[in-house]
């Protein structure tokens, strides 16, 4: 994928100014994706846009303009074969992070970055990485969900989302149940509830995460009309079930000058996200600090 040069310029879209900075940092997780799809589609496994990402393809053909990151999704069936082969198949500088491939990681998704470390202007092979990209010494990436298959018989999904919830507060709150002392009591029920072993030291985050996966992956997809990435459960009030149909069929669309997959049945899933009106721009806070790299600066900057 070749980047043009005229695609860093400052822009400005829907009145919201799109930095050059932003821009080249776009241009990075862009050719993380362009890799990233590459790999799924020698691997024959189908990925797809998702979240603000589909938004944007489908609203803006692109990013959201005032968006700063790149979501896709997997089945949770290829999860594990995708992030096998991305670890494989990509240049050794990029990092494949999750659960199953990075030691003492506590997030419920992946992410796939062009780098491991920040340049902080002291390391040459930093420097030949902060060249390669664009001249921003910046970690970005793509952040990769697994959706897996939701209950169809109400009750047994109802008790299903119950023990997630549990179990992802005890590993989201880890620490701080540590440190008030309720720890032990939450993690002996779970331990009852489930027969599992909760370790209590240093790996404990990194094992509830892992338990939470392995509740997610109870139900079979015969059992199923839905898929969810189930951290939504825990997180979201409205309910985020998509229909397995949508996800029959691809449909490849632009996104940047990018062409990208999405699922078919993008208005069922975009519906659920966002509500009835997704193709209105309605600017939202993020989920985090815009930009992202802020906090990557700042480190720089101490240093």
């Amino acid at each position: 994928m070749q980047i043009p040069e005229s695609f860093f310029q400052t822009e400005t879209r829907l009145d919201f100014e799109v930095s050059e900075t932003m821009k080249r940092a776009w241009g990075i997780q862009l050719t993380v994706l362009d890799k990233v799809l590459a790999i799924a589609e020698h691997n024959h496994i189908k990925v797809w846009l998702d979240y603000g990402s589909l938004l944007g393809a489908v609203r803006h053909k692109g990013y959201i303009p005032w968006d700063d990151d790149i979501d896709i999704c997997v089945m949770r069936k290829d999860y594990l074969i995708l992030l096998m082969a991305l670890q494989r198949e990509l240049p050794d500088y990029y990092m494949v992070r999750s659960l199953y491939t990075t030691p003492g990681y506590t997030q419920p998704k992946a992410f796939i970055s062009n780098r491991e470390h920040v340049d902080s202007g002291i390391d040459p092979a930093e420097k030949e990485l902060t060249d390669i990209f664009f001249g921003l010494p910046y970690v970005a990436g793509v952040d990769l969900y697994p959706l897996d298959y939701v209950p169809r018989d109400s009750e047994q999904a109802n008790l299903i989302r119950n023990i997630y919830i549990a179990v992802y507060d005890l590993a989201m709150n880890c620490e701080q149940y540590k440190k008030s002392g309720e720890f032990e009591g939450y993690a002996t029920q779970i331990e009852e509830l489930l027969n599992v072993t909760v370790p209590r030291d240093d790996s404990s985050a990194s094992a509830l995460w892992k338990l939470t996966d392995g509740i997610a992956t109870m139900t079979k997809k015969k059992e199923s009309d839905s898929v969810l990435w189930y951290p939504d459960w825990a997180m979201r009030q409205n309910d985020m079930r998509r229909p397995l149909s949508a996800y029959t069929n691809t449909a490849i669309v632009d996104f940047e000058m990018l062409k990208a997959p999405i699922p078919e049945g993008y208005d069922q899933v975009l519906t659920l996200c966002y509500g009835p009106d997704y193709m209105t721009p309605l600017r939202q806070n993020s989920t985090h600090d815009y930009p992202f790299y802020k906090e990557q600066q700042e480190w720089i900057d101490m240093h």
